[in-house]
């Protein structure tokens, strides 16, 4: 069984050098942006994403462990956006010791049941285009395409 537990304030601050260095990785290759100038534009998105640190309101991130081992298996960040009734995720990530063994999978099942908890009545979410498992993972759990994004480096 899965459950998500809160982080303390050196786990979240462990978490966000982290996730900053890979959204930097994934916009630069993703986009063909500069290293430099996609670690400014993550940089940016943290500061205004988290303005109140841990305690931003509306911004959900949690461990995911795993209860029958009581062991860490990754995180989750999310966000609730009462206005419109919808969660966005922002962020899942299973360390590489604990992937293929349907971590994935059971976080957001587990997610779905807590956006639905907290009076949501539908989960989005955004994919880079070269991360083709999880991109098939999501249609596996039946999240639908509500747009493409598409660039062409000339």
């Amino acid at each position: 069984m899965i459950n998500f537990e809160k982080m303390n304030n050196q786990e979240f601050e462990k978490y966000i050098d982290f996730m900053k260095k890979e959204y930097a990785q994934d916009i630069s290759v993703n986009f063909s942006l500069q290293m430099d100038k996609a670690l400014e534009e993550s940089e940016m998105m943290v500061k205004e994403t988290f303005s109140d640190g841990l305690l931003t309101e509306g911004q959900y991130i949690f461990n995911i462990s795993d209860s029958n081992s009581n062991t860490n298996v990754g995180i989750i960040w999310f966000n609730v956006n009462t206005e419109i009734n919808r969660a966005f995720l922002y962020h899942i990530y299973i360390d590489e010791l604990h992937r293929n063994n349907g971590y994935g999978t059971k976080a957001l099942k587990a997610l779905e049941a807590k956006v639905k908890e907290l009076g949501m009545d539908s989960l989005a979410l955004s994919v880079f285009g070269k991360n083709e498992g999880a991109y098939n993972l999501y249609k596996k759990l039946g999240y639908t395409t509500s747009s493409i994004s598409m660039h062409k480096v000339i």
